[in-house]
This record gives structure tokens, C-alpha cells and sequence, in this order.
């Protein structure tokens, strides 16, 4: 029998949809999917990543937990979720703290100080935000790590007088992550993690030797185009834009005179045709749109990185919108070629990736 203490159950909330997965680590250090389960939102319950009607994210979370929990044969009681980078604020922070140097650095020391300074730059973030919503710490790369000032990969196992770390830190407001524990609350679950999308996702997508590349990862979602930018090796920037896949269900449905879920079911219909007249004709009707999405993102990634990056990779539902890539390309100043969609086909020891799990929308 499998016990839930052994799995790792995570959901991704979407605005269109709501992906469940469970699975588990093997001896090998290996990844193993045991189930999935995958629902799209009846009506709109989310805009921009935020949830909106409780209630109804509520019914679909519950329908793909029981699903999930009959396939495995066990109960889900823990949960990781990542929430989607709207009102998005960063902010880099340094953290030096004098130590023992007659005891070796351990784990724990190295988290109180990544914690430490985790708080240091919330109190930074909410300070600035006088008289407005809160804002919470939803997730952190490390940028580089301190002995002596000396800058280490690694602090564990070592000694010294003062250690520091460089953290980039993200937050959310206090109405998106509440509005995410609510669900998972009321759905009977509890969070066992939380983090950012592009956070989760770039951990993924791209491996620590690629990093040393000056590369963007851009999750293109319904509601939300979430950017994480990688150099030196490390992560630099996180931001995102509101302009993304429900822009182009949008502007279908104005075109075509159809409502939201007949949009958005063309949008679809159109990502899985082959390139026909008729789908160059949809995709040319709505032109003005996928070029402001592309600028907007192409504007984003200039503004955190300086300059074009050496390549952008696509993930979510959103980047397989035939023509989006080529025009990105184009408004950032990219070779094609350097503008491209990955799916999960690359995903190193993972297990259990079966062809209903390859699309850049389960990265």
C-alpha cells in the first residue's frame, strides 16, 4: 500500500485549467508518476491567475483529488502548489551574519540564514507598500552564497567566521495567496508547499549547466505570461505580464461574434489544426493581438535583462498559438530558431510521461 507520506501531490491551478499530479521518488533518485488528472473550468472562475469564484475552483480541485486518490488507492492529504505571477514584486536581497567558527555549517544553519533574509527583504517589500495590500513570500532562488565574503556555491560542510547569502525574492499580494489556501482548505487538503510558477517551471526546463546561457523562460498560461531570465549561472529576474492565452480567446470571440467558451474552444481547435487557409485566416484576424502579447513580453524581458537574451523558451497552453513564436522572435530581434516551444519530452528522471503528458502546458 502506498502511503501518502511517500508522494508527492502537486496542483497546478489555472485560469482555464487545473492539472493534479501524484508521484513518487525511486531508489534511483528517480521521478515516477503514478496518476494525473487534468479538468478545464466550466465558466470563468479565475482572470489573470487569481481565483474569483471560490466555490467553483473548489467543486473541480475536489472532483481531481477523489480521482486521483481512486487510482492510487490511497488518501491525499498533503499538497505543492505554484501560483501565477500576478502583481508580481522582486526584490534582491544580501544577508551577512557572524558564526561559530569552531562548528561546521550544516543545513539548518544555511536555512535559518536563507530565512533570515527572506525576511529581511518582505520587511523591505511591505515598507515600501505603506497604507496598501500586504504582500508574501512565495518563493526564492539563491544567487550566490558567502565564506569570508568569498562567494561559494555550497556552504554546507565548511567553516568560518561569517557566512552571507544573495537572494532573489519574490512576492505576491496578501488577497492572491489567500485566495489559493482558501481551496485548498476547503477542499480538505492542507499546502505542504508553495512557490512561483516560473519558478517551478525553470527547475524543469532548464538544467543548472544551461543556465550559464542568457536565457528567458516565458510560461505563456491563459491569464498570466510568467518570464524567469537565467545568466552566469543563476536565475536573475522573475517578472510577468496580464496579457496572454485569454487576450486570444478574446479577441476570437469579438471577431466571430462567439461567446468566451466557444472562443475558446476555436483557440484550441485552431493550436491542434495543421496550417490550412482557414487557420492562417483566424490567425491573421487576430494578429494585433499576438503581436501586443509578444511586445509586451519582449518589453518585460528587455526591461530585466538589458538586452535580448540568447534564447526564449515557450512553455504553457498558450505558446502552441501557431504564428506567437515567429512574431516574438521578431519584436525582440531573435533568429527564429532561437524562439522555441519545450514540451516534456526533454525532462530528465521522470518516469510515467505518457503522450497525454508531452505538451509545454504540464512543464
Amino acid at each position: 500500500m502506498i502511503l501518502d507520506n511517500d508522494l508527492i501531490f502537486s496542483l497546478d491551478i489555472g485560469t482555464r485549467t487545473i492539472i493534479g499530479i501524484v508521484g513518487e521518488y525511486t531508489e534511483d533518485g528517480k521521478f515516477n508518476i503514478l496518476a494525473y488528472s487534468k479538468k478545464e473550468h466550466s465558466r470563468r472562475n479565475m482572470y489573470d491567475g487569481q481565483i474569483h469564484n471560490i466555490g467553483e475552483v473548489v467543486k473541480i480541485v475536489d472532483e481531481i483529488k477523489r480521482e486521483l486518490e481512486s487510482k492510487i488507492g490511497t488518501s491525499l492529504k498533503r499538497v505543492s502548489i505554484a501560483a501565477a505571477g500576478r502583481s508580481l514584486k522582486t526584490c534582491k536581497i544580501r544577508l551577512d551574519k557572524e558564526i561559530d567558527a569552531a562548528i561546521e555549517i550544516d543545513k539548518k544553519a544555511i536555512e535559518i540564514l536563507e530565512l533570515e533574509a527572506v525576511q529581511k527583504a518582505q520587511e523591505k517589500i511591505n515598507g515600501e507598500n505603506k497604507n496598501k495590500s500586504k504582500y508574501y513570500s512565495i518563493g526564492y532562488s539563491v544567487i550566490e552564497y558567502y565564506l569570508e565574503d568569498n562567494i561559494m556555491n555550497s556552504l554546507e560542510g565548511h567553516r568560518g567566521d561569517k557566512i552571507g547569502v544573495n537572494l532573489l525574492t519574490t512576492f505576491l499580494p496578501q488577497i492572491v495567496i489567500e485566495g489559493l489556501y482558501s481551496v485548498i482548505s476547503k477542499s480538505g487538503l492542507e499546502v505542504g508547499h508553495i512557490t512561483l510558477e516560473p519558478i517551478a517551471a525553470i527547475n524543469v526546463a532548464i538544467k543548472e549547466e544551461l543556465r550559464l546561457l542568457n536565457l528567458a523562460l516565458v510560461d505563456i498560461g491563459a491569464g498570466t505570461s510568467d518570464i524567469a531570465i537565467t545568466k552566469d549561472g543563476n536565475i536573475m529576474a522573475y517578472a510577468m505580464t496580464s496579457t496572454a492565452g485569454d487576450e486570444i480567446t478574446e479577441a476570437l470571440s469579438k471577431k466571430y461574434l462567439l461567446d468566451f467558451n466557444q472562443g475558446e474552444a476555436l483557440k484550441t481547435n485552431v493550436v491542434g489544426m495543421k496550417y490550412k487557409l482557414s487557420t492562417k485566416e483566424i490567425i491573421e484576424d487576430i494578429n494585433e493581438t499576438l503581436v501586443q502579447i509578444s511586445l509586451e513580453i519582449a518589453g518585460k524581458i528587455i526591461e530585466y535583462n538589458g538586452k535580448p537574451p540568447a534564447a526564449i523558451f515557450l512553455i504553457g497552453g498558450s505558446s502552441q498559438m501557431p504564428g506567437l513564436k515567429e512574431i516574438l522572435a521578431d519584436n525582440i530581434g531573435l533568429p527564429k530558431e532561437r524562439v522555441s516551444i519545450r514540451d516534456t519530452s526533454f525532462i530528465e528522471n521522470i518516469h510515467g510521461i505518457s503522450e497525454e503528458l508531452k505538451g509545454p502546458d504540464i512543464i
